[in-house]
């Protein structure tokens, strides 16, 4: 079962649309149960948006990617 953590570890690949075809079902499954990970979801996109930086994503470098993954994993509440 995919849970909200899993969400936050795969949000980065998700965007940059990078997922293989099962973790990007189970993650659109989960998002669309989980009013919590759905706001994040949309809050993030929408983030990404408002920077003028959905389509150009080299912004976010691997160091940047790692200390947000780390911030994010640090927020988790269990589900």
């Amino acid at each position: 079962m995919f849970m909200c953590k899993d969400l936050v570890e795969n949000i980065m690949d998700y965007i940059d649309n990078e997922l293989d075809m099962k973790t990007l079902e189970e993650l659109e499954k989960h998002a669309g149960e989980c009013p919590e990970c759905r706001a994040f979801v949309d809050t993030y996109k929408r983030m990404l948006d408002l920077t003028g930086k959905l389509k150009d994503k080299s912004f976010v470098t691997p160091e940047i990617r790692d200390k947000l993954k780390s911030l994010l994993k640090s927020k988790i509440k269990p589900c």
